[in-house]
């Protein structure tokens, strides 16, 4: 596993055994082989594991990382997976991770059914790490289902967005479980709802800064990591930072403001855990890797 970023040992040996555990998924005994295979399909293709990571730093930087901590970020990750397959199919993307989208290879109907088994194994995993875990991966997923419905109705209606719009739909559908993420790091950890409040805010803000840097490489037709679908944003109406500037006249050097926008949605992200002491260089250092 090569990381992007340097993250303390124990986050590191942690990721590592996340990444194990979604290698080796399993389900029901008596479960559809063609399903078990699409449902893994995207887990195999790897991916950048900002949602883990955020869980695990979470854990770290309040009372430690323990099992929890780890069923919680391999959780996680088999949402935020489940959502890619639903989008991909949504959106009609081929490409994900360097591999055929999930509809592509199996059919629209198993992709849909995959997700949903990635769903309900995330369940199940979340079981042991408690209600409040479990109620801050649920608000988060709701919030990633509106963010997505609004997300395709712009698509559908070519109606152009404001920014404000913009930054609405980002916040749901981006946002909202990479905050949640390093939040339910914290609950699983033990750590009080002050210090749990900080680290939802820290990763709501790198959220933001994270959708916008998609975008801005969408819009120069560049992925980053593993290749997906990309340059086709504006052609299907795609709610982009890019695309959204440029329809303000004021704006002329609009990747340059998304470049701006991207670093200072960091920086806030980066400020929001100074009260943290010591334990805020990590998180900083991780908000590095969200820039453009």
């Amino acid at each position: 596993m090569q990381l992007p970023v340097a993250l303390p040992r124990e986050v590191q040996d942690s990721l590592a055994l996340v990444v194990s555990r979604l290698s080796e998924i399993r389900f029901n005994n008596n479960s559809s082989r063609k399903l078990s295979e699409a449902g893994t399909h995207l887990l195999r293709g790897g991916g950048k594991l900002v949602r883990p990571a955020l869980v695990l730093l979470g854990s770290y930087v309040t009372n430690g990382i323990n099992l929890k901590s780890v069923d919680a970020a391999v959780a996680v990750e088999l949402i935020h997976t489940a959502s890619l397959i639903h989008d991909d199919l949504l959106d009609k993307d081929t490409v994900r991770r360097g591999v055929p989208t999930v509809h592509t290879l199996y059919g629209n109907e198993i992709a849909i059914l995959s997700g949903d088994l990635l769903i309900s194994k995330a369940i199940e995993l979340s079981a042991s790490c408690g209600e409040d875990a479990i109620r801050e991966l649920s608000r988060a997923a709701i919030d990633m289902s509106h963010g997505e419905a609004m997300d395709y109705e712009a698509q559908v209606s070519g109606h152009p967005l404001t920014l404000e719009e913009y930054l609405v739909i980002a916040r749901l559908k981006t946002a909202s479980l990479i905050g949640s993420s390093a939040a339910i790091g914290a609950i699983v950890a033990g750590a009080d709802a002050g210090r749990v409040d900080t680290l939802r805010r820290y990763g709501e803000n790198l959220g933001i800064a994270f959708q916008i840097r998609d975008d801005y490489y969408n819009a120069l037709g560049k992925s980053l990591g593993k290749g997906k679908s990309t340059g086709n944003d504006e052609t299907l109406h795609r709610p982009n930072i890019v695309t959204v500037l440029r329809s303000q006249d004021h704006m002329t050097d609009v990747l340059g403001v998304a470049h701006r926008m991207n670093r200072e949605y960091v920086e806030i992200a980066k400020n929001s855990v100074l009260n943290l002491g010591n334990s805020a260089k990590g998180l900083s250092n991780y908000a590095e890797y969200i820039l453009i």
